[in-house]
């Protein structure tokens, strides 16, 4: 049906060849607050002079508006698969790449290849392959074995090993950080009297958000003030557990809308806390964007040791971290970042901002997409 295998492309070339390649992204809900790491793929895309659509089954709840021009076309009916099918058909995709293995790789972008012989690749994140219930149906072995299948991005050797565990082939196994849109700015610690701890996340289990709670509890004496922005289905819970421990030093303030209301949040705080843990459901933060942002604001960051964080983040080199679930190990390491000179914290967070220039960007994760792409 389509000439895209006989066109060749070498890796070492600036690859002007991809451009004429029309390419979909096949996504879920777009675009989305939570997602801004898929916006900024696209927007890279779009300013670089690449064809390419977004081919989307629903509307988010939380959209962002977006900066740039991009064609979203919507394939929500009764019929998802052979409207999606159709589509595809008639815009003369070539080329399709989905964020999230489950749903969307699963149900639509693994079976609309086979069918139509369109290459892919997918980028494996969290919830799509750590949730228990969908690592039993999300068939990411059989997908991945597709000889239509080019690759599959994640995000660290922690997410390889899991995927080498259920049967994903090594050798289509790609490793690069999400495409973090962030600013090395001039470092400026805080003199602020009562110390202002953030927290900036989705409110669902996995953040950590009601062990956050507990650790204000025990800290309620200390001189901080804890601020957790971000939504979700969480929050009347949230809300209701801080009520009924009558605190007076942590409140919800509500979602920021984009990034510059991100950065202002981040350049007025002397710490970021991320207390991610192993929700219920076996949902686990891949590595979570705001840390990134974080590190390059120059904000100290207190986070966990789950999934991918543990190789970015080294306790008291670049940031801290503890064990999950522990609240009062969490709770400590606060107090000791607090008792911590200008000097001993300048040096963490000027290590942060080198470190992450060399973990992820834009342009890094770009690269790697390009590069397989571009292989094809």
């Amino acid at each position: 049906m389509f000439n895209f295998f006989k066109r060749v492309f070498s890796r070492s070339s600036d690859f002007k060849n991809l451009k004429n390649i029309k390419m979909a992204y096949v996504l879920a809900a777009f675009p989305t607050l939570s997602q801004t790491f898929v916006v900024n793929e696209l927007r890279w895309l779009k300013h670089n002079g690449y064809d390419v659509k977004v081919f989307s089954f629903s509307n988010p709840e939380m959209p962002v508006d977006l900066d740039f021009d991009l064609e979203i076309i919507h394939f929500d009916s009764d019929d998802l698969l052979g409207n999606l099918e159709k589509l595809l058909i008639e815009h003369k995709i070539e080329l399709i790449h989905t964020h999230f293995v489950y749903p969307v790789g699963t149900l639509f972008t693994f079976p609309v290849s086979q069918k139509l012989k369109i290459p892919f690749t997918l980028f494996a994140h969290a919830a799509d392959i750590f949730k228990y219930e969908i690592d039993k149906i999300n068939n990411i072995s059989e997908i991945t074995n597709s000889e239509y299948c080019k690759g599959i991005f994640t995000l660290s050797e922690f997410h390889k090993n899991y995927l080498i565990e259920r049967g994903v082939p090594s050798n289509k196994i790609i490793i690069t950080k999400q495409a973090t849109n962030y600013e090395i700015e001039p470092i400026t610690l805080n003199d602020n009297k009562t110390k202002s701890i953030v927290s900036i996340s989705r409110f669902v289990e996995k953040k950590g958000l009601d062990d956050l709670i507990d650790i204000a509890k025990i800290l309620e004496n200390e001189n901080y003030n804890f601020s957790i922005y971000g939504f979700g289905d969480l929050e009347d819970e949230l809300r209701a557990k801080i009520e009924k421990l009558n605190l007076n030093n942590i409140s919800i303030k509500g979602r920021l809308n984009g990034a510059k209301e991100v950065k202002k949040v981040l350049k007025e705080a002397d710490l970021l806390v991320s207390p991610c843990k192993r929700g219920s459901d076996g949902d686990l933060d891949g590595f979570p964007t705001v840390v990134f942002e974080a590190m390059g604001y120059g904000t100290p960051i207190l986070t966990t040791n789950v999934s991918a964080i543990p190789e970015v983040i080294s306790d008291g080199v670049n940031g801290f971290i503890v064990e999950s679930n522990n609240k009062e190990a969490f709770a400590l390491k606060i107090k000791e970042i607090m008792s911590l000179s200008k000097e001993d914290i300048l040096k963490i967070v000027t290590r942060a901002q080198k470190d992450v220039q060399n973990e992820s960007s834009v342009e890094m994760t770009m690269e790697k997409l390009i590069e397989i792409w571009g292989g094809i």
